[in-house]
């Protein structure tokens, strides 16, 4: 017969599970797993190694220059960029190609890119002239000195002149002399600036006008008021406005004879 307390050790406890049997892996077995893993990470960076040495090794089988330029030859750009892609379609720096084409008098801006599977492609903004530098070069839209060779397109354009390192704010100082001009009908034609900051503007019908170095937009409004109420159109040389009031004002000589014979006629 048997005993209560050996029938309750036959009893299985309430909520405790049998334990799994545990996979017993032998030294050999996992020697090979390691070796065979091994083996394959081998191989798979082998190929990724040949893979970069076939891409690395791949020549630049194009090289494309786009951008509408009128200044920039896009075959002398290919040439000279053709040493620097030599080295294949991946070992081309294209930082040193845009570094290269930014130092042309001409190039505004540039844009590098690789196109799949041969190609580099270039592409070009060239500078938009909207001043004369004295003799040396132009101005861009930002008021940025560019050395260039004179191009009879751009002869009638304003010319400005001052200080080294003046060349943005004395753009900025044009565009708006322009603005405050235009009633008048008035161009400007040069625009200077001299060592101490003194203005002088110059009109395409010859005038000259001394604005000074300080308070330009009040000196600008009291002449408008003297050209629009007592200054004849073709006879003024020069309108000094460097004065706390008033102005002085040369007549050409053309202009004074004029400005004789009308008093006589109205006498």
């Amino acid at each position: 017969m048997t005993s209560p307390g050996a029938a309750e050790e036959r009893r299985a406890t309430p909520g405790k599970r049998a334990e799994a049997p545990v996979a017993i892996i032998s030294p050999f077995r996992r020697w090979l797993n390691r070796t065979l893993l091994g083996g394959a990470l081998v191989l798979v960076g082998a190929g990724l190694y040949q893979g970069g040495a076939v891409l690395s090794a791949q020549q630049v089988e194009r090289l494309t220059v786009l951008g509408d330029v009128r200044h920039i030859d896009a075959e002398a750009i290919q040439a000279r960029l053709a040493p620097r892609v030599a080295e294949g379609f991946l070992a081309a720096d294209l930082a040193d190609l845009r570094q290269e084409l930014e130092s042309l008098p001409w190039v505004y801006s540039v844009n590098t890119r690789r196109r799949w599977p041969a190609e580099i492609q270039v592409t070009l903004v060239e500078q938009r002239p909207m001043a004369q530098w004295g003799e040396l070069g132009y101005l861009n839209h930002e008021g940025q000195f560019f050395a260039a060779s004179r191009d009879p397109l751009y002869d009638d354009l304003p010319v400005l002149s001052g200080p080294q390192g003046a060349e943005v704010s004395l753009m900025r100082r044009y565009q708006m002399l322009a603005g405050l001009f235009e009633p008048t009908g008035l161009t400007i034609d040069t625009l200077s600036l001299d060592a101490l900051g003194q203005v002088t503007v110059q009109f395409d019908s010859g005038m000259s006008l001394l604005l000074g170095a300080r308070e330009i937009s009040q000196r600008v409004a009291r002449f408008r008021r003297l050209w629009e109420e007592a200054l004849p159109a073709q006879a003024v040389a020069k309108v000094d406005l460097r004065y706390e009031y008033g102005a002085a004002v040369t007549f050409s000589d053309a202009g004074l004879a004029m400005r004789t014979a009308q008093n006589e006629g109205e006498g």
